[in-house]
């Protein structure tokens, strides 16, 4: 079903039919995490659809994805990833390594935007957790803002601007 690029009327229904099940949801996943393009992309949209509409729905494979995310190398799939992974409390015990390949993510000139303003929105979420981490979020999106477009431009001062409130 996802060998086409689906429509928001199909993407709508897929998130709905995956969303009821965790084993549709786990399926998706293992298509997500085998990385094989352009399904394995497809998939990880709809599953980052299925975790907006579906809160928590994701929670029980945060550990797995997370371990994974170092070996991926399709930018559909981490940019979809990443923006599921905004929405969640990550385990204390993956939060180094998610803040470690976000940084990475965020100053490596081959990921495109949308990966990097996730990645960003992750360590901001961290920071709030980890004040400590502030000074070199803001160093990395002060570098950053330079060579990159106007969203990351306006994402990368809206976080500055909290951070300077803290």
């Amino acid at each position: 079903m996802l060998a086409d690029i689906p429509s928001g009327f199909e993407k709508e229904v897929y998130i709905r039919e995956v969303g009821r099940s965790a084993e549709s949801f786990e399926s998706l996943l293992e298509m997500t995490l085998q990385e094989q393009d352009p399904l394995a992309w497809r998939a990880a949209w709809i599953l980052d659809g299925c975790a907006e509409k579906h809160p928590g729905l994701a929670a029980g494979h945060l550990h797995r994805i997370i371990r994974r995310l170092p070996g991926i190398t399709s930018t559909g799939v981490i940019r979809s990833l990443l923006r599921m992974l905004c929405r969640y409390e990550i385990p204390e015990g993956d939060q180094g390594l998610l803040v470690d390949l976000c940084f990475g993510y965020m100053v490596s000139e081959p990921y495109p935007v949308a990966v990097k303003v996730h990645a960003m929105q992750i360590i901001y979420n961290h920071v709030l957790l980890y004040p400590e981490l502030k000074d070199e979020l803001r160093t990395v999106i002060g570098d950053q803002i330079l060579h990159h477009s106007a969203g990351f431009k306006s994402r990368g001062m809206r976080i500055i601007r909290h951070l300077d409130q803290m």
